[in-house]
């Protein structure tokens, strides 16, 4: 799930120092550009009343002031976004070379298609979130501020006027942002979604050719494309909202300090050159909050993106130093927290035990599943592993001792035997031993595709086949009985009623086990 655009950049700066960098940068020439706008309008002003008062000889030096400004302005304008840029390449560098590194590791959890979209088009929209939204961020968050403080300072009552209808911007804006949320969500996902769909439609031509299914194919993939057109119209839509009425806001703010400047002026409360500085500035600070508004729509992918990116090196975590455990452990979830609004959680799991967890769905399973498995950080408590805190240990020898079956798995290698052996060393016979146990009968040749050659419950024992090969001290187990017949579930039970590991099974059916944790509200 995508978050705001601020919430974001703090999660970038964390995950990569290069990020300080470029919004050092922005911030400078930020404030440069804004005390030129004020110079700017300060000598037009001082200019204009000059000639008023028939005071021609003090023209020339506002001139050179408002050269000079205007200058200095349209440089720190014009290399906001070169620096921007060169600041930003390094950053999308380091994050490609880190995931790529976290799957490496750690392996997809997304479909092969979603994922080099994420690491191709999605890395190359954090760049351009880096390169033009957090420009605009930085002005909307100094610039506004600075103006009106000036505006406060030569004419009190337009700055409190000022203030007061810059206040409501961005109360508009978040109104008009949770609207856009989910349509750009929505968008990212169905562009997502739509790469996988013509990857998978491209690899497996061959054989719904043969079985004279492709033009299903093709209208699933018109459906797609359907669906992406639709959520970005849907976006679209927001945007121009919101620009309407961001617009309208600032005229009408703009017009009604010019009402109040005019009678001030016709009654002499105020002079020439205060009632033109607030004039000429008052509409400069609406820009840079027009101006971020539009960049957030315009960003939606790259926040999606960015949001996804960020998720898989936080579950790349390193982890401590303390050794993993070198038998079955006892596992402790103490005070542990992975949902908003789930009561802090406390249990325990002796060694060799199996314990299942049931809940409504959305209460938060699958998340406590990724905690104990050391994929995702909890909101709050901590796991603790005979007495050790899982944070301290070394998860890459962790992971190694955990057999982990997501509630989607994806199988990695090319055929069945590549897919249960995960590069480990494990002869045919142990593979077709495990995958017997779970009435398996696959040639360990067969060439796996997307989603294509097996059944979801085929893909689902293979995934949990390379679980099991691994010789697991912990068993995390999200539904492996999930879309199985009667006889293929017992077989599953069985298996893993029979391991010596820890095991945590989630399920909404019942499943015989040591002790049963339910979640609720």
């Amino acid at each position: 799930m995508s978050e705001s655009p601020s919430a974001l950049l703090a999660r970038l700066r964390r995950a990569s120092p290069l990020v300080t960098r470029s919004l050092v940068a922005a911030s400078a020439l930020g404030v440069v550009a804004t005390l030129a706008l004020v110079v700017q309008a300060v000598a037009v002003a001082g200019a204009v009343s000059a000639l008023v008062a028939s005071r021609a000889s003090g023209v020339a030096g506002y001139l050179a002031w408002l050269l000079g400004a205007t200058l200095v302005r349209a440089l720190a304008i014009g290399a906001s976004e070169p620096v921007g840029a060169t600041l930003a390449a390094p950053v999308r560098r380091d994050l490609r070379r880190r995931a790529l590194a976290a799957l490496v590791r750690r392996g997809r959890t997304t479909t092969q298609d979603a994922t080099v979209q994420l690491l191709t088009r999605g890395v190359d929209e954090v760049e351009a979130f880096l390169v033009a939204t957090v420009p605009a961020l930085v002005l909307a968050a100094l610039a506004p501020a600075m103006l009106v403080a000036y505006l406060v300072a030569r004419d009190w009552l337009s700055g409190v006027i000022v203030a007061a209808s810059a206040l409501l911007l961005p109360i508009f804006m978040w109104l008009l942002g949770l609207a856009a949320k989910d349509a750009m969500e929505q968008r990212w996902r169905d562009q997502q979604r739509l790469a996988a769909y013509f990857g998978d439609v491209v690899r497996g031509m061959l054989v719904l050719k043969s079985v004279n299914r492709s033009g299903d194919a093709v209208a699933g993939l018109d459906a797609a494309g359907a669906s992406l057109t639709t959520s970005t119209m849907a976006t679209l839509r927001v945007a121009f909202l919101s620009s309407f009425a961001l617009e309208l806001l600032g005229s009408l703010a703009t017009a009604l300090v010019a009402l109040v400047l005019g009678l001030r002026l016709v009654h002499g409360t105020v002079s020439l050159d205060v009632a033109l500085v607030v004039l000429l500035l008052t509409p400069e600070v609406f820009v840079p909050l027009r101006r971020v508004a539009a960049q957030y729509h315009a960003s939606a992918v790259g926040v999606a993106a960015a949001t996804d990116v960020l998720a898989l090196l936080e579950r790349d975590r390193p982890g401590g130093h303390r050794p993993a455990p070198t038998r079955a452990p006892s596992i402790e979830l103490v005070d542990l927290v992975v949902a908003d609004g789930i009561t802090p959680l406390r249990a325990h799991l002796e060694p060799g035990s199996l314990v299942t967890v049931r809940g409504p769905s959305g209460i938060g399973k699958s998340t406590l599943a990724a905690v104990v498995a050391g994929l995702v950080e909890p909101d709050a408590g901590s796991v603790r592993v005979d007495g050790a805190d899982l944070a301290e240990l070394d998860l890459d020898a962790w992971h190694a001792r955990v057999g982990w079956l997501a509630q989607e798995p994806v199988l990695r290698g090319r055929t069945v035997r590549e897919a249960v052996a995960q590069g480990r060393r494990v002869d045919d016979a142990t593979i077709r031993s495990v995958l017997a146990a779970l009435r398996l009968d696959l040639d360990l040749d067969r060439p796996l595709a997307e989603g294509a050659t097996l059944s979801a419950g085929e893909r689902r024992r293979v995934a949990l086949a390379a679980c099991l090969v691994g010789e697991p001290l912990v068993l995390v187990l999200d539904e492996p009985t999930s879309h199985l017949d009667a006889a293929s579930e017992a077989a599953v039970r069985s298996v893993v009623g029979a391991s010596t590991a820890t095991r945590l099974v989630i399920t909404h059916r019942r499943f015989d086990g040591d002790d049963e944790i339910v979640l609720g509200r």
